[in-house]
């Protein structure tokens, strides 16, 4: 913490002294949906029977996103925000606090404990998801005007380059049917040897509603390669350059781990892979008369669905290659590890294949007074298929079944009390005995003239080990059939909102037990009870604070996060996790609102994890300790009409702080200093 009172001091007096500035500004808030129309409003949530479920046809455009299992839809936004524009296209964008190789496109896992979802059954896919265009996270459109967005950033010259272009394209055939089509084109050089990035990932989607039918369909094949480079092998030539030989700033030149010269990318990674999703919902209901009247001077009937019929298909297809030209450099650093086999080939890829069928029946919410909330039941079959390489020739497949039981309960209209549960056991197969219960009751208060919300949430679970975590093959690091234990974790947690001072407080504790890690070497290990008194058990407790202040044009937002983990040795969490952005807002000449100001990501010093690209997860380490170095970057953020754009001068902070120590992780610098520029742009035809 020791940079934080000074840097703040010196951005604060800063900006005092600009805002000297005689500047008009106009009292606007441009953090609304600023860059659609202002007829675009996103579906809000009514005291109608339908509540936030229907798409409202009276709108120009609309956004939703549905629940992944059952096709539910919920409100949803598009990214139009003006504050923090420029954060967004970094990694450390994606939350309070991202470790990360140093390179956009590269594998990142969030160090805020609750910010990191459970492993999935391909965990290789697990340091991506927060790029992944998957079904959950896309927001379907229904629109009376064709929309489309393009957004674009670059930085760097030739030689080290960072370009990300994104796409977004949605067309309505009539009032019911819409299709669209988005993709993310990323190709990111790198300022180290072997660390690029290039991912190509794009989904077409489409929608069918009508008063009985609905119909979300989406199709999302992905491609993402990456350069490996095993981290720095001398830190050196970071903080202490004047101890090592590489030219000035020439950080090409700076050995890594896994190449000792400079020459074209040697070790890298790829995944390549598909996703299939469906979901339909037939409705049954009924027609009522209502008080409007049609041209004619006939009776309006509204449908009044009382039940739905749910099928969902989802099939993921997926394949994870390593490859290494040059593998002599690997098998010294590797050479020292009792699994390290010189016969085992130096590539190997492994396949997986998963087919989800669900069958569901849900009750509506509001179709009389009696029906205060939806309840949905739904039988869910997964079958699974992994494909492992053994050696160069060959191959190991095992199949995996899994009968799940589940339903969901939810209440997402009303002024004063919603409520959303969901739940899931595994009755049969390779998961009997699973179970995976979460849930969280929302009330709204009266506070200070305006409306406090209060949210307390808890999650049950008990999860198998993945195939992954119990099987593992390659020439550097191998395990198998470890057979775990189920993790279990019960978790409790709140939050409160006051969006009269816009302050959110947020605390959550979790209980962890038989904890699943990679340890030093890389290998999966499990933290379980043990003769010396262990309980295999880890405490997480998290608080979180995120507070936005505004004086006249002078305005400071903040998230802060503290973490306690019971057991750093396996479970290792920076205490305190802080971002800062103090910037001055105003609009000039009527028309472009303008946000110059800086920001700062911070973490507290620790033994941090550190990424393995063998297996592509993020493994212990003690060697040394990183954090207490804030990354301050300055901006100018602008947006007129339909455009934002941005020019950023990223991690000015190692001008003046010394010694420059800039590591995301052990041995993973962020990038040196930099002009980084973009803009996003909304069409509307």
């Amino acid at each position: 913490m020791k940079y934080i009172s000074t840097i703040s001091t010196g951005l604060l007096l800063f900006f005092l002294l600009a805002g000297v500035q005689k500047v008009k500004a106009q009292d606007h808030d441009h953090d609304h949906d600023h860059s659609l129309p202002e007829t675009t409003d996103t579906i809000k949530a009514t005291e109608h029977y339908t509540g936030a479920q229907e798409p409202d046809t009276t709108k120009r455009i609309n956004f939703w996103r549905i629940t992944k299992r059952t096709g539910e839809m919920i409100p949803g936004n598009p990214d139009t925000l003006l504050t923090d524009f420029v954060r967004r296209t970094h990694v450390e964008g994606y939350g309070i606090s991202m470790a990360y190789p140093g390179n956009l496109g590269l594998p990142m896992e969030s160090r805020v404990y609750f910010d990191r979802p459970d492993r999935s059954r391909f965990m290789f896919a697990d340091p991506y998801y927060n790029y992944a265009l998957t079904p959950e996270k896309l927001n379907f459109i229904n629109t009376k005007i064709p929309y489309s967005n393009l957004t674009y950033q670059s930085a760097g010259s030739r030689q080290n380059k960072e370009e990300r272009l994104l796409g977004a394209l949605s067309i309505n055939f009539g009032k019911h049917i819409n299709v669209g089509f988005n993709v993310d084109y990323l190709y990111a050089r790198g300022f180290y040897m072997s660390q690029s990035a290039k991912r190509l990932d794009w989904n077409f989607y489409g929608s069918y509603i009508t008063d009985r039918h609905r119909l979300h369909l989406v199709v999302n094949p992905t491609d993402y390669t990456n350069g490996e480079n095993g981290g720095l092998n001398d830190d050196n030539y970071i903080v202490n350059p004047e101890l090592t030989n590489a030219p000035d700033g020439q950080t090409k030149d700076f050995e890594v781990n896994y190449q000792r010269a400079s020459s074209s990318q040697q070790t890298w990674n790829r995944q390549k892979g598909a996703e299939y999703y469906l979901n339909y919902r037939y409705n049954l209901g009924f027609e009522r008369d209502t008080e409007k009247k049609d041209e004619d001077g006939g009776v309006i009937k509204e449908f009044i669905p009382v039940s739905s019929l749910i099928y969902t298909f989802n099939y993921i297809d997926k394949e994870r290659w390593f490859n290494a030209k040059d593998t002599a450099i690997i098998n010294a650093y590797y050479n020292n590890q009792d699994y390290w086999k010189t016969e085992r080939a130096p590539n190997y890829s492994t396949k997986y294949r998963e087919i989800n069928n669900i069958f569901g029946l849900s009750l509506r919410e509001g179709f009389s007074e009696w029906a205060k909330f939806d309840l949905t039941a739904f039988l869910d079959y997964e079958t699974r298929q992994f494909t492992m390489q053994q050696d160069s020739v060959k191959w190991n497949t095992e199949n995996q079944n899994s009968l799940y039981i589940g339903g969901e309960l939810s209440k997402r209209t009303g002024k004063t009390l919603r409520y959303e549960a969901q739940g899931r056991l595994g009755v049969t197969g390779d998961n009997a005995g699973d179970f995976d219960v979460s849930g969280k009751i929302e009330t709204r208060i009266p506070f200070l003239k305006k409306t406090a919300s209060v949210i307390g949430r808890a999650s049950f679970k008990s999860l198998s080990p993945t195939y992954y975590e119990n099987n593992f093959h390659s020439k550097y690091i191998w395990w198998d059939n470890k057979k775990f234990d189920n993790v279990k974790k019960v978790r409790l947690g709140g939050s409160i909102d006051f969006p009269q001072s816009k302050t959110n407080i947020s605390v959550d504790a979790e209980n962890i037990t038989d904890y699943i890690y990679f340890d030093k070497t890389g290998v999966a290990m499990q933290h379980s009870k043990t003769e010396s008194g262990n309980s295999g058990n880890i405490r997480v407790l998290t608080a979180t604070l995120i507070q936005n202040m505004k004086l006249g044009i002078l305005h400071w937002d903040n998230q802060i996060a503290y973490q306690h983990s019971g057991n750093e040795d396996v479970l290792p969490l920076p205490d305190f996790s802080i971002y800062s952005n103090l910037y001055l807002q105003f609009v000039a000449a009527k028309v472009l609102t303008i946000q110059i100001g800086a920001n700062a990501n911070y973490f507290s010093r620790y033994s941090s994890p550190t990424y393995e690209p063998v297996t592509q997860q993020f493994r212990l380490q003690d060697e040394v300790k990183v954090g207490d170095y804030p990354i301050v970057n300055a901006y100018i953020n602008c947006h007129l009409k339909y455009t934002r754009f941005f020019i950023e001068f990223y991690n000015l902070s190692s001008s003046f702080i010394y010694p420059p120590e800039y590591f995301s992780m052990a041995h993973y610098p962020l990038n040196p200093q930099i002009f980084k520029f973009g803009f996003s742009w909304d069409f509307h035809n």
